[in-house]
């Protein structure tokens, strides 16, 4: 590499010794003013590793920034480690994904790269992170990386990388969730006994908490280090999986904790804010600060400006800045620039009367059929449900609830086209009705219409940010069941209703005033 690695034995090297910790390497330590980029979800896959153009573009965008290019941090899945099928690739077949996604890394950047490890990174027996990329830390940092959480130092910064561990947290990695718990702690305890060391930022896979896809998120991860980074409190968390991205300030007991997330695929143009598609799963009041788009921007990056003080952070397209934002006290985050908004203009009840086309959006949860045979099994003999939907009082169509695995459960929309006579029926506030003549079980969440005016123009409603589901949350030995649909959605957000009752009424409103226009 072209970037020069010098290693320090600091104050906090010696803490950490003392501890019983592995002293932390420290890169570059008179550096107090430096950039670093942070990446999200590349998903190289072999043979073509058709992810180098998105590499290489965002490469190019980075070359002249100022403060320098320091480091690049990954955010996890890296490689894709499975085919166009789905089927994941064996240990060779990984070892080749990675070794030609590192040089496509290193090539394009040439300086420092690191990364948190991400579920698709652990396909091919979960070995081949291990044997692969943990050495490449090791040469990086010139000291053993035997497991995937680590820490470093740069400059006046402290770099922490997590291991999420698991889709979901079982008993048998509970010992695992300890030993990262006690090295974060530990970690930290030695970044305040350091007065040299005024930044702390954090890198996971998942998110510590999930915003708009419900079940994205390892209840036991979050529980074992969040406490920890808002007490430091670290300056940010940085994390992917969810392929959305967005900024979020979170309360946590008396201290807050800002989480970033974000994409280097599945771009969008333009970006759609999260809220106009989604129930967001954290009440307003837990996040005193927060914005989020579904995906990203093209060749989306995060470029983070450090210095004694300050943070600034800019959501990059390319060389374009989309969004920035900053903080001197971390949890204390404020906007310095939004791209310009959408066109909108204000519609009214006579506007909607008029449309020529309306659907009703919605995501669903349906249970798999393995998973049938937990709850009410003489209720599966079909996987896909029919619901009748009611609108302002009159027949409305009929809505097709597939069922999904778990990882599906309210993230894929179903867009359910209304007749003519039930367009002319829309109003500024609209009540919407599910049926369940044959007593399913199945959620609803995160549903609006939109309408195509007269003009031509395409308008949504807001986002009716409740979650419906057709039987009451199962109990007892059942229990375990619910994570896959109830337990997905706070207890605050969702409603049940008796098996076989409609699901409903359900409030879709169009915002009084201004309205933001969908742009086809």
């Amino acid at each position: 590499m072209k970037h020069s690695l010098r290693w320090g034995v600091t104050l906090m090297s010696l803490i950490a010794w003392a501890c019983g910790a592995e002293p932390l390497p420290m890169l570059e330590p008179a550096a107090r003013s430096f950039s670093f980029a942070v990446l999200g979800d590349l998903h190289f896959s072999r043979p073509a590793f058709e992810r180098q153009q998105t590499l290489r573009a965002i490469a190019a965008s980075l070359k002249t920034v100022q403060p320098p290019l320091a480091l690049v941090c990954h955010t996890g899945d890296l490689v894709s480690g499975e085919d166009a099928n789905h089927r994941q690739w064996d240990a060779a077949g990984m070892a080749e994904e990675f070794a030609g996604a590192l040089a496509c890394v290193t090539n394009a950047f040439q300086v420092p790269f690191f990364m948190a490890v991400g579920n698709h990174d652990r396909h091919g027996g979960g070995t081949v992170y291990a044997q692969t990329i943990l050495p490449f830390f090791s040469r990086s940092l010139s000291m053993p990386v035997s497991r995937p959480y680590f820490a470093f130092c740069y400059g006046n910064a402290c770099f922490v990388f997590l291991d999420y561990m698991e889709y979901k947290a079982t008993a048998r990695r509970e010992p695992e969730y300890r030993e990262q718990q006690a090295f974060l702690e530990e970690t930290l305890a030695a970044v305040r006994a350091n007065p040299g060391i005024r930044h702390v930022f954090a890198f996971g896979h998942y998110p510590l908490w999930a915003v708009a896809t419900p079940g994205y998120e390892n209840v036991r991860f979050t529980s074992s280090v969040a406490p920890a980074l808002a007490a430091h409190p670290a300056d940010a968390y940085f994390c992917g999986h969810t392929h959305n991205t967005g900024a979020w300030v979170r309360k946590i007991g008396e201290t807050s904790l800002t989480q970033i997330k974000g994409v280097a695929i599945d771009a969008s143009d333009p970006l759609i804010p999260m809220e106009e598609r989604r129930a967001l799963l954290i009440p307003r009041a837990e996040m005193p600060y927060g914005w989020g788009y579904l995906s990203g921007p093209s060749d989306g990056h995060y470029l983070v400006n450090v210095d004694e003080r300050r943070v600034r952070v800019q959501l990059r397209s390319g060389d374009k800045t989309v969004r920035a934002f900053e903080w001197q006290t971390p949890g204390h985050v404020v906007t310095t620039m939004v791209a310009e908004p959408p066109a909108r203009r204000t519609v009214s009840s006579e506007d909607l009367a008029g449309a020529k086309a309306a659907a009703l959006v919605f995501t669903a949860w349906r249970p798999a059929p393995s998973a049938a045979l937990i709850y009410r099994p003489e209720q599966w003999a079909v996987q896909e449900v029919e619901a009748g939907i009611i609108v302002n009082g009159e027949p409305a169509g009929t809505a097709r609830i597939k069922a999904a695995p778990y990882w599906a459960a309210f993230l894929r929309e179903t867009r359910v086209p209304l007749p003519a006579e039930a367009c002319k029926r829309l109003k500024a506030a609209n009540d919407v009705t599910l049926t369940n003549p044959g007593g399913a079980v199945f959620g609803v969440g995160s549903v609006r219409l939109e309408v195509t005016l007269a003009d031509g123009s395409a308008l949504g409603s807001a986002v009716c940010d409740r979650f419906y589901f057709s039987a009451p949350r199962p109990d007892g030995q059942e229990s375990a069941h619910a994570a896959y649909g109830w337990d997905l959605i706070p207890a605050a957000l969702r409603d049940s209703v008796a098996a076989g009752e409609p699901l409903g009424p359900l409030p879709v409103r169009f915002l009084a005033g201004d309205q933001t226009l969908i742009r086809r």
